[in-house]
């Protein structure tokens, strides 16, 4: 039986342009719809395609022509990058066993955190269809405080990369003296949420 690192190293190596074009086109509104994403792995060599521009203006990628390369040279690296982003989610998320054991709860306790209204956590499937759990969203014992209040200020349009990029990366406006904090650390702290909240909403309809 597959330990939980070697699904996850697994599912990490599937991230296929299609599946990227689907992650990019959900939102936490609609990320735990019965839809499945698409399990293809090939890779494209003709000309850059509709669903590659999606793919990189979705992903918050540039087509600023550097260092002598071709438009599709650059798109092929900034896809690739992409990709390599969300490996490194799959990488660090947890699977809904994890979950329920970090919690001390049942799995299906888990399920009716996602069903709440706002949800009470985020979850995205695998390129196979498996439940992950971005990592961020948890302490060594519980959920990160105040997640549901947050999920509600992050409006439609918010995907995959733009809520982890968010979630994770330091932010000027989330000071502690001269330190700058994540969202995440904030919150983790016991920092006052309305700042974070504030922050998400806008981030709401970024790419």
């Amino acid at each position: 039986m597959q330990s939980d690192d070697e699904i996850r190293n697994q599912l990490a190596t599937e991230v296929s342009q299609d599946y990227l074009a689907y992650m990019l086109s959900q939102n936490i509104q609609n990320s735990i719809s019965n839809s499945q994403p698409a399990n293809e792995t090939h890779q494209k060599s003709q000309p850059l395609s509709p669903k590659e521009r999606d793919i990189l203006k979705a992903g918050g990628a540039r087509f600023t022509d550097t260092d002598g390369l071709t438009s599709q040279e650059i798109t092929r690296r900034q896809i690739q990058r992409l990709q390599n982003e969300v490996r490194d989610i799959i990488e660090q998320a947890l699977t809904l066993d994890e979950v329920a054991q970090r919690l001390s709860t049942s799995k299906e306790a888990v399920r009716g955190l996602l069903a709440m209204t706002p949800p009470g956590l985020y979850t995205f499937k695998s390129p196979s269809g498996v439940l992950l759990f971005p990592r961020w969203q948890f302490t060594e014992e519980a959920t990160l405080p105040h997640l549901q209040i947050i999920f509600q200020n992050i409006g439609p349009g918010v995907n995959l990369l733009t809520l982890n990029r968010f979630m994770t990366a330091e932010n000027g406006d989330l000071l502690l003296g001269n330190r700058r904090l994540s969202p995440r650390d904030w919150l983790a702290s016991g920092h006052d949420p309305l700042e974070v909240e504030i922050l998400a909403r806008d981030i709401s309809g970024q790419v």
